[in-house]
């Protein structure tokens, strides 16, 4: 987000289109990885309820070893995929150079993301979720001074805030590993813990894979989303990319209710405690729909300011991005509430280590977004298009909603104590 409001307001609207039109291909490129190392967090919890400390360090060696992997795989996919993705997707030849930078950059120095959200995922398994939020937060700081110093005073432009965020994710993740190791005894792994334990990598491959999958669906839809939107040329993907980086900010709270709450029904489901999760269910549910509908009206009330705070006020486009980009939000904002129920109902069956309905789920949604996308905008604009991603947030809850109150995921606790 800081990268955005920084170069759309300091460098032009042109210079934030080319890092927006990057999103859904980071998206793409990074989805399998990160469901990867949010199976870290599920596995580790499900052994750490059941008070197995040889498999929470089993758990950890099969991290790195996979995380290791993964910034190898993103580096060149990154770095070589870049400009075919953006091609692709018809990126306006204007912004196509800039954007296909941005990627290299960032994607190409990955291991800062990938090392702090594996060090992360693990911190939350033993019930740490506020120490890797301060350092994100330092992250987040170093990022924003850095985004500054590289634009204003050096005159870097995109390739300039690509770099900030590079520099700032490994900073993060150097001190997260660090505490992670002075501040926990369980994870100093022995000598022979180092090993490659096979069926401990091939649990997480089975729930992250399916995780990433989703991911990897809902990113093909997002690309097919962003390349509707670059046919409506650039102003339009300016206010695509302003209204989803506030969209992003707006939903944080829910969307990291419910990854917390994944953590918190495998920890239970570990030590058979269902009476808790279902209890527990019922009340999160409704705080999360409290916090959509507040940061729904919230974005409905202040869009038009926030809008703004991403365009220069000379820039000669400004008041035709402001206008679709508040259609956008207002469209989106009356949806959270379904959103943020997706999320948590996906996330607590995946807790569990049921993956294939919340992949299901995935599927259906994905389905939508892209034949709503194309078809709604083909028959009212681009503001067809900004309908497609809520409608397929609603339909793609059905099936998980189904699962969850069947009751099946009880027979996942027998899995996990044999």
């Amino acid at each position: 987000m800081a990268d955005a409001l920084i170069v759309g307001k300091f460098v032009g609207s042109r210079a934030l289109a080319s890092v927006g039109a990057t999103g859904s291909t980071f998206f793409f490129i990074l989805s399998l990885t990160l469901g990867l190392t949010n199976a870290f967090s599920i596995v580790m919890s499900q052994y750490f309820g059941a008070k197995n400390e040889e498999m929470v360090r089993k758990t950890l060696v099969s991290s790195i070893y996979i995380t290791i992997a993964c910034t190898i795989l993103l580096a060149i996919v990154g770095i070589f995929g870049a400009r075919p993705l953006m091609q692709l997707l018809k990126a306006p030849t204007e912004i196509i150079d800039d954007a296909v930078l941005y990627i290299q950059i960032c994607i190409g120095g990955s291991v800062g993301l990938l090392f702090y959200n594996a060090a992360s995922a693990v911190l939350r398994a033993v019930g740490d979720s506020r120490t890797p939020l301060y350092f994100l937060i330092l992250s987040s700081i170093l990022n924003v001074l850095l985004d500054l110093l590289f634009v204003l005073s050096f005159g870097m432009g995109v390739a300039g805030v690509a770099i900030a965020t590079v520099i700032s994710q490994v900073v993060s993740a150097v001190i997260c590993v660090i505490y992670t190791y002075q501040k926990f005894p369980i994870f100093r792994v022995k000598r022979t813990d180092w090993s490659p334990h096979y069926g401990n990598i091939g649990m997480i491959s089975k729930i992250g894979i399916p995780m990433g999958l989703q991911s990897l669906l809902l990113s093909i839809g997002e690309m097919t989303v962003t390349g509707v939107v670059n046919s409506f040329g650039t102003n339009a993907v300016a206010a695509y990319t302003t209204g989803m980086r506030i969209q992003q900010f707006a939903t944080l709270a829910f969307f990291n209710m419910a990854q917390a709450y994944s953590t918190f029904a495998a920890q239970n489901l570990g030590a058979k405690k269902f009476t808790r999760i279902q209890d527990s269910f019922k009340k999160v549910a409704l705080i999360l729909i409290a916090i959509t509908l507040v940061s729904g009206g919230l974005i409905i009330i202040f869009a038009d300011e926030i809008v703004r705070l991403f365009i220069s006020n000379q820039d000669a486009h400004l008041e035709e991005i402001v206008k679709m980009s508040k259609q956008l939000l207002f469209i989106s904002a009356c949806f959270f509430p379904f959103l943020g129920l997706i999320w948590f109902y996906n996330n607590t069956l995946r807790g569990m280590g049921e993956v294939a309905i919340p992949l299901f789920s995935g599927i259906v949604e994905l389905i939508a977004k892209v034949g709503l996308s194309i078809t709604l905008g083909m028959m009212f604009g681009y503001i067809g298009v900004w309908w497609a991603g809520p409608i397929g947030w609603a339909l793609g809850l059905i099936p998980s909603v189904i699962q969850y109150h069947s009751g099946r995921w009880k027979r996942q606790a027998d899995r996990i104590a044999a």
